[in-house]
């Protein structure tokens, strides 16, 4: 759609090992961006000096207030109609905005994606390919954003809208992309969808999606946020899925005390869950040492299998 600006807008953390890496990713972009701006955020090595002496549009925060704050703070300083967030450590299909500019068709949606491939940094093997469906997007954006988490290096968000719903939330640093995206989709008037890969995550283990003992966890206090605010909208079904996925990992893992948060949270929704099994797990695990818990646990995956 011409006249169309598109910000590329890229938080930075100790990042100075992938700077030459993604400079060249974003060269090889058959349409360039029209504005690209770095946030600096906090770094302690030479992130920022490399940045400003290839001659970059940076921002450098002073202390380091994590990857929701630098983004809204991009979003604001950037002069395009659309935003796009990538991370430095991540790639692009190198038709990115070639596909989103064919996606738009003379529309303005609040929030556009594709689909994002998982990639072993070391293997460079696929790990997940991340597809979305256009008709059951279509049919409930929201619904669907719950159960299909949505990240930021495949979306594009047009700025009015992403700074109307007040972007992302700066008090979280896990599943905030995902967050967004389920905000977004509960307000948003209109969703392009891309049925193409526009962006490759690398793999790693130095990011907070390493541990994912942890991101279970912050899951599981997003359904609680959820349920709170689209109960009565979706109904239970949905959640019940998603909080069975998280305890199936907690009991998968041998966290049996985490599943109290479960039992806590289905009574206090009133969803219905029945409980009756990982609640005699619960209890059992208080008393029981943990090799008798352990053989008990192979026989539940035994017959729930």
């Amino acid at each position: 759609m011409k006249g169309i600006k598109f910000s590329l807008l890229i938080p930075c953390y100790n990042a100075e090992r992938y700077i030459d890496k993604f400079i060249h990713e974003i060269k090889t972009l058959n349409q360039s961006f029209d504005e690209i701006i770095f946030y600096n955020d906090a770094s302690t090595d030479k992130t920022e000096k490399i940045l400003i002496e290839k001659g970059y549009d940076v921002i450098s925060g002073l202390v380091n207030k994590g990857p929701g704050y630098a983004r809204n703070q991009l979003a604001k300083a950037a002069r395009g109609e659309y935003l796009h967030f990538h991370d430095i450590d991540d790639e692009f299909n190198p038709d990115f905005l070639v596909l989103v500019e064919n996606s738009l068709q003379n529309k303005t949606p609040d929030l556009i994606l594709g689909n994002a491939d998982w990639v072993d940094e070391s293997s460079r093997k696929p790990i997940i390919k991340w597809s979305y469906n256009n008709l059951e997007i279509t049919k409930n954006p929201l619904a669907y954003f719950i159960k299909n988490p949505l990240g930021v290096i495949n979306t594009i968000y047009r700025r009015d809208f992403f700074l109307q719903i007040n972007g992302f939330n700066e008090q979280i640093n896990c599943w905030e992309d995902s967050d967004l995206n389920i905000r977004m989709a509960a307000e948003a008037s209109s969703i392009a969808v891309i049925d193409a890969t526009l962006a490759y995550s690398i793999r790693h283990n130095n990011g907070i999606s390493s541990n994912q003992n942890w991101c279970w966890d912050c899951r599981l206090k997003f359904i609680e946020i959820y349920l709170q605010h689209y109960l009565p909208r979706l109904g239970p079904e949905i959640f019940i899925r998603e909080i069975k996925r998280v305890q199936n990992s907690y009991i998968q893992d041998n966290n049996l005390q985490k599943v109290k948060a479960i039992l806590v949270m289905n009574q206090r929704h009133n969803l219905g869950m029945n409980t009756l099994k990982i609640g005699f797990l619960y209890y059992l695990d208080k008393i029981l040492p943990k090799y008798i818990m352990n053989s008990i646990l192979k026989i539940y995956f035994s017959i729930n299998q």
